[in-house]
């Protein structure tokens, strides 16, 4: 095997790992994932995935299908154990992420929609960020630490290949987790 089969390959396991703790955290209410913002990494996670995918991507993809299962997942127990309470500020950057969508659906471009999908997680990690700042206990730290590492090992993955467009969502998707870990632990 190879260096970056391999790093794809633990990339991936961390992913799926990461969603383990978060999920259990959710069932025994320590967390209480805020639903617009699992809506909207729901969404960005499949658009990471499908444009990646086109754009020539493939062991390095698996963490973005790994997350977007796994955004599926919480956004499901959001609608039982999550919180509901939008702010104006949730609702703005809804829409700001939505309208994302639209010119990525309208461009048909893969390399726009993966520079798009760093706007829509600006929006879904600014909400969380807003959510911990009203409830500071609704977030554990442990899973997205694993994540961060899954990102790392994302990166890894890419070793050998032109710096490009296939770099941007790991090394954001890390930058983006440990900013909310760094909010969690604050």
């Amino acid at each position: 095997m190879t260096f970056t089969v391999v790093t794809a390959a633990i990339s991936t396991l961390i992913a799926v790992y990461s969603i383990i703790p978060y999920i259990s955290e959710v069932l025994k209410g320590h967390t209480r994932p805020h639903q617009l913002s699992w809506l909207v990494f729901v969404i960005m996670n499949g658009i990471v995935f499908f444009s990646q995918y086109f754009e020539g991507g493939r062991g390095s993809i698996l963490i973005a299908l790994a997350f977007f299962v796994g955004s599926l997942l919480v956004l499901a127990l959001s609608f039982k154990y999550g919180t509901r309470d939008t702010s104006r500020w949730d609702t703005l950057l809804f829409i700001f992420a939505l309208l994302t969508i639209v010119v990525w659906y309208f461009t048909k471009s893969n390399s726009l929609a993966i520079w798009l999908t760093l706007l829509i997680d600006v929006a879904a990690t600014s909400m969380i960020i807003l959510k911990l700042q009203t409830q500071p206990r609704s977030e554990s730290a442990k899973p997205w630490i694993v994540a961060s590492c899954a990102y790392v090992f994302a990166c890894l993955s890419l070793t050998g290949m032109p710096v490009g467009i296939l770099y941007v969502r790991p090394v954001y998707g890390l930058i983006c987790d440990l900013l909310i870990v760094a909010a969690i632990l604050h």
